[in-house]
């Protein structure tokens, strides 16, 4: 059994706090330096605490479902209630070979109701993100941004860059920014990550849910009806994944309505939407997909994720340094260079599959010398070397090997500072 013993303000109502017990067959899965917390830019004290508990919930009933234990709340909203039951049925359809268990106890079921038209998205400033803010920009949603999910809460530099390009970038000057800061991958243990046969517990499970509940006290408080979060896959890539239109858009609170925006968009047609955007409108603006700690300038330019965005670009004739990018006529070779170093994925292989076959259509490339030299690059992304390649490094993967790894990183971190030691 968890508990959620009291809900209480700090930083002039800004912060929301969540103190909460458990019982000692579950207390491993929880950091009890770090209790789960969020924090919004205004006073939040005025929320229904039916609502306020949404967030808290978003993070911890996963885990209860895989962990099976209970969890104890005094209210909660209505909606809310009856959407997580259909939630927790998405994901034991994903999950089919695991027991989705644990069950949520209340007191009081309350019925909210937001009054109001305003629309919100989640908002990272990547490719997705920003294909679904064109395909939303007529609505002028408020951008959503939340420190602690892929930055963490204390790299003050990355988040003061990442927030500086938000509020600089032109074309996003009649947008309201919404910041929220949350502990939401730093309250429990790694213990949560052996829940699942393979790691990946924020992806995997986690992220869907955990970024759109956070979003309900300020949702109250802005009047937002709609709330949209753009796709990271389409049905084509069938893995389990937390972040789904049957789980988003289950997803309720109050009247609340949330869309899971581009799911039927391959991601190379949302490179081509924003090119499209950008060459019809004339906006120039920087995408940023990249959060390498190799990082040094707006995005690192020379990491999987960098690369497969730059092709895009530069299948559909748009020079990729307009877009954020520090590249040039060697991108071809650094890109085979950089997939063989790695293992791979299905998700990986199907992004990259995609710009194969872009490349056998694309009529515009847009070239940075010489036209007959980087085709003949090129012609190897299209003559599926690369699609090979990446195939066989699935057939190589061992999940096993990456879990042992994970495990011994974080149950004896004493011991891989020794090892690093031993190796300088």
């Amino acid at each position: 059994m968890l508990k959620l013993k009291s809900i209480s303000f700090t930083d002039g109502g800004r912060k929301v706090n969540y103190d909460y017990s458990v019982t000692d067959t579950i207390k491993k899965y929880f950091n009890a330096e770090h209790k789960f917390y969020i924090k919004y830019g205004e006073d939040v004290r005025n929320v229904p605490t039916s609502i306020l508990v949404i967030p808290f919930l978003s993070n911890f009933l996963p885990i209860s479902w895989f962990a099976n234990f209970d969890i104890e709340v005094e209210e909660i909203d209505e909606g809310f209630n009856f959407a997580i039951k259909k939630v927790k049925d998405e994901f034991q359809k994903q999950f089919h070979d695991y027991s989705i268990l644990g069950d949520l106890n209340y007191r009081k079921l309350i019925s909210n109701k937001i009054e109001g038209k305003k629309t919100a998205m989640l908002f990272s400033g990547g490719v997705d993100a920003y294909a679904t803010y064109i395909r939303t920009y007529d609505q002028i949603p408020d951008l959503v941004t939340i420190l602690g999910a892929d930055i963490d809460i204390d790299d003050k530099k990355q988040w003061g860059e990442f927030t500086n390009f938000i509020e600089s970038e032109e074309l996003l000057k009649n947008n309201k920014k919404v910041y929220i800061e949350t502990n939401v991958r730093n309250f429990y243990t790694y213990q949560v990550e052996l829940l699942l046969k393979d790691i990946g517990w924020w992806g995997k499970v986690q992220h869907g849910l955990s970024l759109i509940g956070s979003l309900a006290p300020i949702s109250y408080l802005r009047s937002y009806s709609k709330i949209y979060i753009a796709s990271s896959y389409t049905k084509a890539i069938d893995i389990a994944w937390g972040s789904t239109p049957q789980i988003d858009e289950n997803i309720t609170w109050s009247g609340i309505k949330v869309f899971h925006d581009g799911y039927e968009l391959q991601r190379q047609d949302k490179v081509d939407l924003i090119t499209k955007f950008s060459n019809e409108t004339n906006n120039k603006f920087k995408l940023r997909v990249c959060y390498s700690e190799l990082r040094t300038e707006f995005n690192c330019s020379c990491c999987e994720k960098c690369y497969r965005t730059i092709l895009g670009i530069i299948l559909n004739g748009k020079n990729p340094n307009e877009y954020g990018f520090n590249v040039d006529k060697g991108v071809y070779n650094e890109i085979f260079k950089v997939l063989k170093q790695y293992g791979s994925n299905i998700g990986m292989n199907y992004f990259w599959w995609e710009l194969m076959e872009k490349s056998k259509v694309s009529q515009n490339m847009f070239v940075f010398e010489n036209i007959e030299i980087e085709n003949k690059q090129l012609e190897r992304i299209r003559d599926g070397e690369l699609q090979s390649m990446l195939e066989a490094k699935i057939k190589k993967t061992k999940n096993s090997k990456e879990k042992l790894k994970f495990i011994l990183r974080n149950k004896y971190p004493w011991l891989i500072k020794l090892i690093k030691k031993i190796k300088v």
